[in-house]
């Protein structure tokens, strides 16, 4: 009798392993580790638990993104600065300085709605001394944005538009803090008396309010007023013109 061919059989997968290249794959693990990475931080999550959170195995998470460093520059280039991006989206260097501050405080507030993850990754990540993203991020974009934004400033603050106690290099990190830190303590302040009535709007109104205050240079009929005591020596010299 002729001998059958023998066919070769693909191999099997282990009941209920995902197969790499389905929809949708990459995009959750990439969403699982972004989110994991805010709540956890990156030195306190393992690639299990991405895997977990995401339906995979931590195969496919290696599949996908090699190693942890090449998931940490996915997470900037296609979350981080995206996001970033929507900050400033809008902005021009002929806006009113004032106006083009509250505008990018707003769209943060905004898009961060969209995205709850951003506080706490940029507090843990970015923020502080030993971030796992911190240098990618300063170098990537961060530095730039910001750098790009003091030399405006500075004439802003020069021709009086904006306040002239300012500091054009802690402008930005000032407008950064003012939004991103009651962002990221929201399980803190919403214990208060009250606060659970703070949502999106509410943010945005108390923020624009400090920004036009701190950030607006005085009337110049307030600047023009001499100090208080200046003022009652000058009624005093006077009284004594008037008596002699």
């Amino acid at each position: 009798m002729p001998r059958k061919l023998a066919t070769s059989k693909a191999p099997r997968r282990s009941p209920g392993r995902p197969a790499a290249g389905q929809p949708g794959q990459r995009e959750r693990i990439l969403d699982a580790a972004t989110d994991l990475f805010s709540r956890q931080g990156v030195a306190g999550t393992p690639v299990k638990a991405i895997a977990t959170l995401a339906g995979v195995t931590p195969a496919l998470v290696h599949y996908y993104f090699g190693d942890r460093e090449l998931l940490l520059d996915a997470v900037i280039d296609e979350k981080v600065q995206p996001l970033v991006a929507r900050f400033f989206a809008g902005s021009q260097a002929d806006d009113e300085p004032l106006a083009m501050l509250v505008g990018i405080a707003t769209r943060l507030i905004r898009a961060v709605a969209e995205a709850p993850w951003f506080p706490g990754l940029w507090i843990r990540e970015v923020a502080s001394d030993d971030g796992a993203l911190r240098e990618r991020v300063l170098k990537r974009f961060a530095l730039e944005r910001a750098g790009a934004l003091m030399a405006p400033l500075a004439a802003a603050i020069g021709r009086g538009q904006l306040n002239p106690g300012l500091e054009p290099a802690l402008v930005v990190p000032s407008l950064i803090g003012l939004t991103l830190l009651p962002l990221a303590t929201t399980h803190i302040w919403r214990r208060l008396p009250g606060a659970e009535a703070v949502d999106t709007d509410a943010l945005v109104r108390h923020v624009t309010a400090l920004l036009a205050h701190g950030l607006a240079a005085p009337p110049a009929t307030a600047s023009a007023k001499p100090p208080g005591g200046a003022r009652r020596k000058a009624r005093t010299a006077r009284h004594s013109t008037e008596s002699a």
